[in-house]
């Protein structure tokens, strides 16, 4: 298959391993992996098929480099792409996507935080364009839009817009120009500092909305071209 084939959707799983509180509970695997095949076995004999497939003994850079790593490759093409983390409280979407950048170290970098550095590094690898970058930081809690890089005594619930052509609109969004990954990071920080968190049973700590961070990237040659990137937590 051509590497610039464009697919819509490619769905991959990743199984956490057993967190500290299971184990006391006697909690077992049910999951198995098939070898070389992006299959995984529930039970005794139910099988799933996806893209990819990941074991709690993958790491975090097997997960991009795999799955990720090529998007980024395509947005200097002038391709829109989108990473949705998908699944149940403490089932580990913030840990892979990397929202939780300040509790890590670099082995345990997620996704947002690699594809912003990768991002920056294809930028200097292109000298014969300009770029502007800029970020958007936002959740989604109880039915209200929150602007994660708005300070919290400015901040007021956004409404969506729909614009001339039908596509959605948030005005009052901030959107902040970076110009180096570590500003990037600044902003990844700032906005996973005031997310809106509870204790659940399987995590103290646990993100109680839906976040999503959108890094929009200018790129300027003969003609301008414009495209951006989600990801959704």
């Amino acid at each position: 298959m051509s590497e610039d084939k464009v697919i819509p959707v490619r769905v991959a799983i990743r199984c956490r391993p057993l967190i500290t509180k299971e184990l006391n509970e006697g909690c077992q695997k049910c999951v198995r992996f098939i070898d070389n095949e992006p299959q995984l076995v529930l039970g005794s004999n139910r099988s799933f098929t996806y893209d990819y497939v990941y074991s709690p003994d993958h790491s975090q850079l097997e997960v991009y480099d795999s799955a990720v790593k090529h998007l980024v490759k395509h947005i200097f093409k002038g391709y829109n792409a989108t990473v949705l983390a998908y699944g149940q409280t403490g089932s580990g979407k913030t840990y892979t996507m990397g929202g939780c950048y300040d509790m890590v170290g670099e082995i345990e970098k997620g996704v947002i935080p690699r594809v912003m550095q990768e991002l920056f590094n294809g930028m200097e690898d292109r000298p014969e364009y300009s770029f502007t970058v800029k970020v958007s930081y936002l959740e989604i809690y109880n039915e209200d839009i929150n602007d994660l890089l708005c300070p919290m005594s400015k901040r007021e619930p956004l409404a969506i817009r729909e614009d001339a052509t039908g596509g959605i609109r948030l005005p009052g969004l901030r959107e902040k120009t970076v110009t180096s990954y570590e500003e990037t990071l600044t902003c990844l920080s700032m906005g996973g500092q005031v997310r809106t968190t509870g204790a659940t049973a399987m995590n103290n700590t646990s993100s109680r909305s839906h976040a999503i961070f959108t890094i929009h990237v200018e790129m300027k040659k003969k003609d301008d071209e414009y495209v951006q990137f989600k990801f959704k937590d």
